[in-house]
Order: structure tokens, then sequence, then C-alpha cells
């Protein structure tokens, strides 16, 4: 396993990092630090603090051998944005995960979709004087940023350009938009860490090893593009097996081949439209204002990650209005506006049948 600085954290982090949303069983934890991956991602939110427990139970005896983070968004749980909350949010974070310090704590999906904020909640004093608190008693080292919405972009390069942010958590793949590389330079260059996360482009199919050579399968080659940019602190990607594990590991430390690029163009090929960007192109031309890019995200989540139960509750959590219901009598105006050619009211329409709660026609 190879190693990157985590900007001017001076932190060595492994360039595969550990996803925790997934994981529930310690023994994959701890299997995965014994294969050299050392940076540890979770938040309190991740299955309603599950994650934390798990990881928790995981580094006993062995805190002082990963770099561990934890996010905090009050607005996941309806609460104020207040000193007092991020404080205590943090203490229950440090009480399952079984330590008195995470070495970054992130500001959790910040965006406009997720939090119905955005950038704002980068400019909260209250979150800096809980964060000054916390490093002063020595319960966090680190302040980032994390999210993935359609303003992406305008959130990251102001926690880049305020200067407050230590380490950024943005999603990153051979199929996303080129903004992120200019993003990335301009973290390098001021010395803010880029995590990459959402690297497997959707990991559409339902057999992702027919995306393969003799040598590398898709995953491999996916993790080997993002980690071919060197102003890439590392990646994160997440775990619930050892056969996960084994898989991604040998991803760190060898170059992007031609087999590998053929790979990739491969499943470009095969699924460019229908792997949602997220460029919110398609948001103004709603007139109903569905969350579009959020419900092609949670589809993702349960159709590709299985992760069934976080697709189901997040788009529990959305306003009916907001939901796909309204998709099925719509023009389309939505495909029209995608510069990719998604079939996105066939996307949608869909997503909701999936996804709609028991009491939903």
């Amino acid at each position: 396993m190879r190693r990157r600085t985590l900007g001017r954290t001076d932190l060595r982090v492994s360039e595969i990092g550990f996803g925790g949303f997934p994981v529930s069983d310690p023994e994959i934890v701890r299997y995965a630090i014994d294969r050299g991956i050392d940076y540890i991602d979770t938040a309190h939110c991740y299955r309603g603090g599950r994650s934390e427990e798990v990881i928790g139970a995981a580094l006993a005896g062995r805190r002082d051998k990963v770099v561990l983070t934890t996010k905090w968004c009050p607005h996941h749980i309806g609460r104020e944005p207040k000193k007092q909350v991020f404080l205590d949010m943090l203490d229950g974070s440090l009480k399952r995960l079984r330590t008195d310090h995470v070495d970054v704590v992130l500001n959790h999906e910040v965006g406009a979709n997720s939090d119905g904020v955005g950038v704002e909640r980068l400019k909260n004093p209250e979150m800096f004087e809980a964060f000054e608190a916390a490093r002063k008693a020595g319960k966090a080292r680190f302040l980032g940023a994390s999210g993935h919405d359609p303003d992406l972009m305008g959130v990251m390069h102001h926690a880049v350009d305020s200067g407050r942010f230590d380490v950024l958590l943005c999603r990153y793949s051979f199929l996303d938009y080129p903004e992120q590389d200019r993003l990335i330079d301009k973290a390098h260059a001021k010395g803010v860490g880029f995590i990459a996360m959402k690297t497997l482009a959707g990991a559409k199919g339902e057999d992702l090893d027919r995306f393969r050579d003799r040598y590398g399968t898709f995953k491999q080659a996916a993790l080997k593009w993002v980690l071919s940019n060197p102003r890439v602190s590392n990646l994160i990607i997440s775990i619930n097996s050892r056969q996960q594990v084994d898989e991604y590991v040998p991803a760190s430390g060898r170059a992007l081949e031609k087999a590998d690029l053929e790979i990739l163009k491969d499943y470009e090929e095969t699924f460019s439209t229908e792997v949602c960007r997220f460029s919110g192109a398609c948001l103004p031309a709603c007139p109903e204002n569905v969350r579009i890019a959020d419900i092609l995200r949670f589809s993702m989540y349960h159709n590709e990650y299985k992760q069934e139960s976080r697709a189901l509750e997040s788009y529990a959590r959305l306003v009916a209005g907001e939901r796909a219901a309204h998709c099925a009598h719509c023009a389309g105006f939505c495909e029209q506006a995608c510069a990719y050619d998604l079939p996105i009211k066939t996307l949608l329409i869909r997503a909701h049948r999936t996804l709609r709660p028991r009491d939903e026609a």
C-alpha cells in the first residue's frame, strides 16, 4: 500500500481509504488495516451510528495505526447548527468510536440539495467556534468539508478560497465533469487535501467483472485512474467484506495502463447514458422541482451499492412534492436539458417505483 500526504495536515494516509458506511463486522476493519489501509472514514449518521460503533470496536488497541475521520451535520437530525450542537455530536461520535479524538471532522453533505442551504453552511461562525473548541480540547485536529450536490464546485471552491478548511471530500471519477481538475489543482496549490469518493462512476452493471482483462477488474481500473492524478491525496471506497479489501488494495502503487483505459472505455460506452454526472443542468428545467440528482443518487445506492436501507430512508426524507411521482405525466423537460442524453424521466419513474414509501401511490 502506497501512502500520500493529506495536504498541509502532514498526515500520511493510505492511497485506498476505508469508506465505513456499510461495515457491519469489526473483523473487516481489522483485516483492512492489516492489508495496509490506514485511513478510515465514517459519520455519526451512517446507519444510525452503527458504522462508528463497529469501527470503534475494531480500533481497540489499534487507534494509533489509523487516521480517523468522522462528520457532523445537524441538519440530518433536525437540529440548529449551533456551537453546542456540533460539540455534542462530536462527543457522541467519539463515544461510539471509543477514542478521545478524530484526526479530521468534515462538514457533511454540504450542498443546497442536501441541506437546503449550500455554501452558506461553510460560513457559519458557530461551526468554526465549535471546531476551535474541539481542537483546543484535543478532540479534533483538522477541519474539512464534503459534498456531492450539483452546486459542488461552488461549495468546494469557497472552502479552498476561505483558507479555513484543511481537507475536501469530493466525488471524482473518470466520468466526472472536467471542472474537478481545476478544483484539485487549486486545492493542491493551497495545501488543501483532496480525498476522492464516488470513484466507480455509478458502479453500473450486475456483473462488473465482465469489464476486465486477465490482470485487473473494472473497479481496480477506476481506482487506478483516480490515483493516477498525483494531486489527489487518496480515495475512499465503501468496504464490507474481505473480498473487497483484496480487490481494492492492489490498485495502490500500480500505474494506469492501456488495458485499464480500455476497460474504462468499454464501461463508458456501455453505461454513458445511464450514469448521472450530477451537473445540475436538468434541475431548472423541471416544472415540479423534483430532486432529480438526489433521486438518481439514491437509486444508485439501492441498485448498484446494494445499500437498500440507506436509499429508502434517504428517499423517504424528501418532501413528497420533491419525489418523482410527478414524472410519469411530464413531458420530460429534464431530458432536453441533459448534456449526456440520459433517459432521466425513465430513470426517475423506475427509481420512484423502487424507493417510494409504502403508503405512497
